[in-house]
């Protein structure tokens, strides 16, 4: 039986109402492939009408548990016959959703936030939630085209935006090139304070950022460190162009 992609699933579903824009099925595609076919867990912020968690179902065949969390309480009614499908009813970031999310489970594979879009509420669901994936895992924020708008805490030139959060998260990932002249914790006190600057963050265990048209994509690093690089590795013994002398170039 041919396996249906994300893409024709969302558009020839039935049943409860699932609202995607036309560029995520496809990235979806991409990115969940690798994990199709495995047992794994995931958490969705903001699941409206329910549609999406029947799509998760049935593109995750062999997932454990698929979560969704709002804070609509009409979300109460949502019935559905897989017995995977779990839903909480509350706000993500508040102490009681938070509760019943991590007893259902503690880690996670793959983690969307489709909630409110304000920008606070975005920062506040990646520093609760980030920590519960599990190595490797990937945190979708899906609708940044929000955060361009006032509406919602965000703003193209305004600094407190998720935004520009995750922006300045991408010289995190460059820290060992630039550890001597700050900390991390203070190249992000525009968003925490000195005190409380998260612990994943401050460990090294983001290991990329992707931003496309309204998403941006996090993933979890499969062990904490900030020397991402590696080693630099030089193969080959004729130099035509640049002679190192016998001798192999030193770092950057």
């Amino acid at each position: 039986m041919e396996l249906k992609s994300i893409d024709t699933l969302h558009r020839t579903k039935t049943g409860k109402i699932s609202d995607k824009w036309n560029s995520y099925l496809t990235y979806y595609d991409h990115l969940f492939a690798p994990l199709r076919h495995k047992p794994i867990s995931l958490l969705e912020i903001g699941v409206q009408n329910g549609g999406s968690q029947e799509t998760w179902a049935e593109y995750f065949s062999e997932a454990r548990l698929l979560v969704g969390c709002d804070i609509d309480p009409r979300c109460e009614a949502l019935r559905y016959d897989d017995p995977r499908i779990k839903i909480v009813v509350g706000d993500a970031n508040g102490q009681t959703a938070f509760q019943q999310i991590t007893a259902l489970s503690t880690s996670f594979d793959i983690i969307i936030d489709d909630g409110s879009h304000m920008s606070h509420d975005i920062l506040r669901s990646f520093v609760n939630y980030f920590p519960l994936l599990k190595p490797g895992g990937v945190f979708v924020v899906e609708d940044t085209c929000c955060l361009y708008m006032n509406a919602f805490g965000g703003g193209l030139l305004n600094e407190l935006s998720a935004q520009a959060f995750f922006k300045r998260l991408t010289d995190v990932l460059n820290f060992q090139f630039w550890k001597d002249e700050a900390s991390i914790g203070t190249y992000l006190r525009t968003y925490f304070d000195l005190r409380s600057t998260p612990r994943f963050i401050l460990e090294g265990w983001i290991e990329s950022i992707e931003f496309r048209n309204s998403i941006i994509t996090v993933r979890k690093s499969l062990a904490a460190t900030h020397e991402k690089l590696g080693d630099r590795i030089i193969v080959g013994n004729v130099a035509a162009v640049q002679d190192w002398g016998g001798k192999r170039p030193g770092s950057i």
